[in-house]
């Protein structure tokens, strides 16, 4: 073999491959459960506001702080999975987060419900750095992609089961948000106690992984066969890279464009079309599901394109065409209104702009696997502290985003409003698109070495 070649599935041994595939589905089911306890509040909005008086501008911070949190941990959390392993850090933080959410069921003020979201965004932060991490050390590179699209696609499968699971929960067995949230809590202690007897920090038998000449930034201090220690991160190749600034901006941008699908879109359905709370669920679930088809393949693109283009295009081209790609579905949303302003409202108008929203997410959600392998690609054995770096600006983005939102559609928003946001998220997904150009995964980020 070539001492450039990535490993084959041919070169990784059999005997553990079973244990692989549970460590899979356990990272895949803990992915779900994040999204699930993160957006099950969107539905849950009218009731929270409610019974505890809060004010859009309120339930806007309810949501960005969450954000601010999750942001401001993410590299924290990396740093803390490679020093201390991911499966006792992965459980503490499924533990951690579901206590909050179950907690959120028991609060009865504004201010303990938005010290809790502040809580749950610091123990959410954690689990796509470690996730990131786990399939690093447990997959070859041919498969890397594959792999964190089906773990990103648990992620998507939880935003589905929000809305449906929640409304139903209400609608149908007669809980309250309170009952519905501790509900949550308890299935969450369940996933933990499975992460925990399933996880391993490695393999029995590693992967075998290409012989690359020693860089002393990358040597480590071995004082067994059993543990090693890091040398310090190398944050002056990081804050040199012009490709990891590229990557962390492009998550800034694209997650201020997201999040309305999963946040402001029940909203806009209800205030806009009337629709009732099940059938709203219903509607919003379209779009993550089309996400959840076009993760799924992005998988797939990103291994095959790997394949017949290399590591710096099969990285930067996925993600800059499904960023432009997402921008066009946002902006077909205005087309209804251009072409046809005086028309009456037609039953037909809010499943042609689930429809451009379905697309929009299919495309963000196609890239997201090469933004995975972008992460493995450079990180090397500091994936989990790079992946968090890049999920940092993502979620400050996210952070920022409800903020914007109110601003645009203050309390009382019409069709020009929610046109209005229409637009800017699209924008957003453009200037998305042009930050990727940047993206290159053949520069991996090692001390001692200035990178552009």
């Amino acid at each position: 073999m070539s001492p450039n070649t990535p490993p084959t599935n041919r070169d990784v041994p059999s005997g553990p491959s079973g244990q692989r595939y549970a460590v899979a589905t356990v990272l895949t089911l803990t992915a779900c459960l994040l999204y699930l306890d993160r957006y099950a509040v969107n539905i849950l909005r009218p009731s929270i506001r409610a019974d505890l008086n809060m004010t859009q501008v309120q339930f806007s911070w309810f949501e960005s702080l969450f954000f601010w949190s999750y942001a401001l941990c993410q590299i924290p959390a990396g740093w803390l999975s490679d020093r201390l392993g991911p499966r006792r850090v992965l459980t503490i933080y499924i533990v951690g987060w579901s206590i909050v959410t179950g907690l959120m069921g028991v609060v009865s003020t504004v201010w303990g419900m938005l010290l809790l979201r502040f809580l749950c965004g610091i123990a959410q932060a954690g689990a796509y750095p470690v996730c990131s991490g786990l399939i690093r050390v447990w997959f070859p590179v041919k498969q890397r992609g594959f792999v964190s699209s089906v773990v990103a696609l648990g992620g998507r499968f939880g935003a589905v089961l929000a809305p449906m699971l929640t409304a139903a929960l209400l609608s149908r067995l007669g809980m309250g948000w309170q009952a519905v949230l501790i509900s949550y809590g308890l299935t969450g202690v369940a996933v933990a106690i499975a992460c925990y007897a399933v996880c391993r920090d490695k393999p029995e038998h590693p992967l075998p992984l290409p012989a690359i000449p020693a860089q002393p930034s990358m040597e480590v201090a071995t004082g067994s066969t059993d543990s090693a220690v890091l040398a310090p991160f190398p944050w002056s190749a990081a804050l040199r890279s012009l490709s990891l600034w590229g990557n962390s901006m492009q998550q800034f941008f694209t997650n201020i464009g997201w999040l309305f699908v999963v946040s402001q879109l029940p909203q806009y359905l209800a205030d806009i079309h009337n629709i009732g709370i099940e059938k709203r669920a219903a509607m919003t679930a379209v779009p993550t599901i089309a996400g959840i088809v076009g993760m799924f393949c992005g998988g797939w693109l990103t291994d095959v394109v790997t394949r017949h283009l290399g590591l710096k295009w099969s990285r930067r081209l996925p993600v800059m065409i499904t960023r432009f790609g997402a921008a066009a579905g946002f902006l077909l949303c205005l087309l209804p209104g251009i072409l046809n302003p005086s028309a009456p409202p037609s039953p037909w108008l809010p499943w042609m702009i689930i429809a451009a929203l379905s697309f929009a997410t299919f495309c963000s959600d196609l890239g997201i696997p090469a933004v995975w392998a972008y992460a493995q690609d450079v990180g090397g054995p500091y994936t989990a502290s790079i992946m968090g770096w890049a999920n940092m600006f993502g979620n400050l983005g996210a952070a920022i985003a409800p903020n914007i939102y109110a601003k645009i559609l203050g309390e009382t928003p019409g069709v020009k409003e929610w046109n209005m946001l229409f637009f800017t998220c699209g924008m957003m997904f453009v200037m998305a698109g042009i930050c990727s150009l940047a993206l290159d995964s053949t520069k991996a980020i090692r001390a001692g070495e200035n990178r552009g």
